[in-house]
């Protein structure tokens, strides 16, 4: 092996390249932690991600203190999606514990459509289910598409972490699917690196179907916001692909239909099975995921109005980054 006559093994060399490939560019996290995997033999929706979907052990979120804090944030900078078994927090402590995550993301509220969560403007409801406790019906679908959330903030704003909470869950199906954009990044081949260096998705507010009712004093405090395809992560530098969703305009290419045509490429490879995973919700769980580095999906259940399925979603934006050292 001719890494013994730089002194070291091939095992040893073997093992650093494994390690290498299992961040994909992320520095690791200062505590090891399990993943939250069901198997092969249990998953309704399975995927092969490395990285994404570790269990953090932090106790009970209602009593996080700052040293709880600061592992589940370097824990989500590592590995793009964590979860937190076992929790029940009110509308007012997830809201809470948001705020000991970042800035609390407030949306204009006319942005929150037909379903806000009373007195708390923080809080989005997903659910199949209005406030009042009303089913909505079986066509109830909130995100049932790969995107990233707050692509349209300019930079740096755009850093932003999603906390969502299950509350009641249905018997089966549901599951929010996450892709890896840093597993995507190290691993796209050379001509597609080349093609997507000088592109970049170009998107405004008032293309996120979410907010189509927003007041035009709202919209018009949201410049549109532009973002490098091939960026690097806020925090340790590492880089990732930022694609936004399919609706994203792309520039920097010959024509839009080219620009639309790479977009199609870069979203088919980094939502392959070997980038992927699927959770499967339990109720009291709580996910964390980084938006720059994950794509996330919802996946469908059969929403005949005899279950619920009550999730409450709040945002907060990443603090500025620390050193390299101190990660």
């Amino acid at each position: 092996c001719a890494s013994a006559m730089l002194g070291l093994s091939c095992l040893a060399l073997a093992s650093a390249v494994v390690e290498a490939k299992a961040w994909f560019g992320a520095t690791p996290p200062k505590v090891d932690h399990t993943f939250h995997r069901r198997g092969w033999t249990s998953c309704a929706l399975c995927g092969g991600a490395e990285r994404l979907g570790a269990t953090v052990e932090v106790g009970n979120l209602r009593e996080l203190d700052a040293a709880g804090a600061s592992t589940l944030l370097d824990a989500v900078r590592a590995h793009g999606v964590i979860v937190v078994k076992g929790q029940n927090l009110t509308r007012a402590q997830q809201v809470e514990f948001t705020a000991a995550l970042g800035e609390t993301v407030v949306l204009p509220s006319s942005f929150e459509g037909k379903d806000p969560e009373p007195f708390h403007p923080a809080i989005q409801r997903i659910t199949n289910f209005w406030a009042n406790g009303t089913w909505k019906g079986p066509t109830a679908r909130f995100g049932a598409y790969w995107h990233q959330d707050g692509q349209f903030w300019q930079p740096p704003r755009h850093n932003i972490l999603s906390i969502l909470h299950a509350q009641e869950t249905p018997p089966s199906g549901g599951e929010t699917g996450f892709a890896d954009l840093r597993a995507a990044r190290h691993t796209l081949s050379a001509p597609l690196l080349a093609r997507a260096a000088n592109a970049s998705i170009r998107t405004s507010v008032r293309q996120i179907a979410d907010f189509a009712k927003g007041d035009e004093e709202d919209l018009a405090a949201f410049p549109d916001a532009e973002h490098p395809v091939l960026d690097a992560h806020w925090m340790d530098g590492g880089p990732l692909l930022y694609v936004g969703s399919p609706h994203m305009e792309v520039v920097g290419l010959e024509t839009a239909e080219a620009g639309k045509a790479l977009l199609t490429m870069l979203l088919m490879h980094a939502t392959s099975p070997a980038f992927t995973y699927f959770h499967a919700w339990d109720v009291g769980d709580v996910l964390v995921w980084d938006n720059t580095q994950t794509l996330h999906h919802s996946f469908p259940y059969d929403n005949d109005g005899s279950a619920k399925r009550e999730l409450y979603r709040t945002q907060a934006r990443m603090r500025p980054a620390a050193t390299k050292e101190e990660l």
